[in-house]
């Protein structure tokens, strides 16, 4: 009763709790309490409700103690992530988006390798609570730092025990973007509702969260990118008309605003006569989705956009022939310093397909030879687009065999040509492959710059395509259908060698990727798709070397770390995918994700071998 009265009654006046107490008294009592011996209760009880609230109310013995202070001491350990390890990574950690500045998505680790993958055991897993897909942790000293589950928490990495979590929230809505951000002694967090957070490493504290307001709704979805003492945050969607999207560069100490620089040109602005002679208030779009690299020889940040949603003001000019609408689709090299545009590269103009460019780009020495660093990216159309990184200069492309869409491809300067039939006349429908979900999409790849091969996610499926011509806003519409001859088979992974353009292997599968890939030095690609099946395979051949069913789809960018001389295999789960509202209908027997984000860590042997 005590527990009951202590918290209904510790704010309650004293006469209401007197009174309560007699008629509380239970029947056949041997005499009803009088006033003042129910008043004296009262005091008694009040003074137990703030005694109780004012004392602590967790017990402590020497094992709890011993808890605390291993997890206090975890924290301490933490040592400052500098520019010199953003530059050169620690094997045993992994401390970006995708691993290291250049977005390869490859661990030099090789303790799990090909001949011992198949030892691969949970060591722990653990629940974060509901979220969205596409998140990537990170680790740093044999700790795991994730936002999921509307909080950011840091964890120990051989156990999942919690060192310190914080909401990532103050009365606003928040679902966490892809990933965060490591520099110094802070974590670095950015919310969808455009809030970039800074927070104390060992501890969680907060140290600044700016809002970064715009005139227009955007989201932020992409990872933060830190480097050089300044924050990089990508602006995505900003779908409405008039609505530009954008790179903001903040200082990473303060939280001041140094700079931004905007992905749909203003009046007057380089790439503005672009657009048909549309006015900015007739523009929107060139969103960046995923994270920027970072080309630390020059200071220079490279980042890809997506396509412009204004399809009305593309096609105003001419309903065949649109618009280029810069810098939808485009690579874009910044001056880290100023925000100046250094070089551009539109890879494909007037997207009215949603076929955007705004994935990753990976930073490699050019396969095809010589030592001249390269930018190489996929886009949803499945074209590989080699560019020189000093320069922006085209260089060639590969393309997958997936689309139908682009008919030519210059071999000078990259342009595209697309099928004269593939803006269908009023009425009238057109079959485009792939679908608006693209070859592939958020799922990124993985490069292993030993063999030249670079892992991708393949979703194939195609859509039946049409635009309102009637309308002026000239609204697309689509439906998902399998791509002839793909036997009902929409998923796959490949191994692309870029020396040669074409595949080393490919293997498909009835179920859509769901996670980006991970390389290792250990000969091992690793891979996730909707069906709950997370799988290793051999970097040769592809074979299906290890695999687990997990308990909701993993929808994440998996890593891979060390931490007490252990290699560890860790992804999320849960949370759902981008396609679960497009491709479901036609996998029907595929079942949907919970929405609850989990994380699972793996070794040999679970640890212990």
């Amino acid at each position: 009763m005590g527990m009951v009265i202590r918290t209904k009654w510790t704010d309650a006046s004293r006469s209401d709790l007197a009174t309560y107490i007699r008629r509380a008294m239970p029947p056949g009592a041997a005499e009803p309490l009088d006033e003042v011996t129910a008043a004296k209760l009262a005091d008694y009880v009040l003074e137990l409700g703030k005694a109780s609230q004012e004392a602590p109310s967790e017990f402590e013995d020497d094992l709890s103690r011993e808890a605390k202070a291993r997890l206090r001491a975890k924290a301490e350990r933490l040592t400052q992530v500098t520019d010199r390890m953003l530059r050169s990574p620690p094997k045993e950690d992994w401390l970006l988006w995708r691993g290291d500045v250049s977005a390869t998505g490859f661990s030099a680790l090789r303790q799990i390798d090909r001949s011992n993958v198949g030892r691969l055991r949970l060591v722990w897993s653990k629940t974060l609570g509901p979220g969205t897909d596409a998140i990537t942790p990170l680790v740093h000293d044999g700790v795991i730092f994730v936002f999921g589950g509307e909080k950011i928490s840091a964890l120990d990495a051989t156990s999942g025990d919690t060192i310190w979590s914080r909401p990532a929230k103050t009365g606003r809505t928040v679902t966490q973007p892809r990933g965060v951000a490591l520099y110094a002694d802070a974590l670095f967090a950015s919310t969808v509702d455009g809030h970039i957070l800074a927070l104390d490493a060992r501890t969680g504290q907060l140290r600044w969260d700016r809002n970064i307001s715009s005139p227009k709704k955007f989201t932020f979805t992409a990872p933060p990118l830190v480097a050089n003492g300044k924050v990089f945050q990508s602006a995505a969607m900003c779908s409405s008309t008039g609505s530009r999207c954008f790179m903001v560069a903040l200082d990473a100490t303060s939280g001041e605003e140094l700079w931004r620089t905007y992905t749909i040109p203003g009046e007057g602005d380089p790439g503005a006569e672009s657009w048909g002679g549309a006015p900015v208030d007739e523009r929107s779009g060139a969103g960046a989705w995923a994270g920027a690299s970072y080309d630390y020889a020059t200071d220079q940040i490279v980042f890809g956009t997506g396509n412009s949603y204004a399809l009305g003001t593309l096609l105003r000019n001419d309903p065949q022939q649109p618009a280029a609408g810069l810098f939808t689709n485009s690579t874009l090299k910044l001056d880290a310093k100023s925000g100046k545009v250094v070089w551009y590269f539109q890879h494909f103009a007037g997207d009215v397909w949603d076929e955007d460019w705004a994935f990753e780009r990976t930073i490699i020495k050019d396969p095809r030879g010589g030592e001249r660093p390269v930018v190489v990216n996929i886009g949803k159309l499945g074209i590989l687009d080699a560019l020189d990184l000093a320069t922006g200069r085209y260089l060639w492309s590969i393309d997958l065999g997936f689309q139908n869409l682009v008919t030519h491809i210059d071999p000078k300067t990259g342009a595209k040509s697309f099928a004269k039939d593939a803006i269908p006349a009023q009425g009238k429908s057109a079959q485009i492959c792939p679908f608006a979900g693209g070859v592939r999409n958020w799922p990124a790849t993985a490069y292993d710059a030993g063999r030249s091969l670079l892992f991708i996610p393949i979703l194939d499926a195609c859509m039946k395509f049409d635009i309102d011509s009637a309308n002026r806003a000239r609204q697309s519409t689509w439906t998902v259908e399998f791509r002839p001859g793909s036997d009902h088979e929409l998923g796959g992974l490949m191994a692309l060698d870029l020396r040669t353009g074409k595949p080393l292997w490919m293997i498909r599968h009835r179920a859509d990727p769901a996670s980006a890939t991970l390389a290792t030095r250990g000969g091992l690609v690793f891979a996730g798709t909707r069906d709950r099946w997370f799988r290793a395979h051999d970097v040769n051949t592809g074979r299906t070397l290890w695999r687990v069913r997990l308990s909701d789809t993993p929808n994440s960018f998996p890593i891979t770390f060390s931490a007490g001389g252990k290699q560890y295999i860790a992804l999320l789960t849960g949370g759902g995918t981008y396609l679960d509202g497009f491709v479901s209908h036609l996998t029907p027997e595929i079942e949907p994700s919970t929405g609850r984000i989990a994380l699972w860590v793996f070794a040999l042997d679970g640890g212990d071998g």
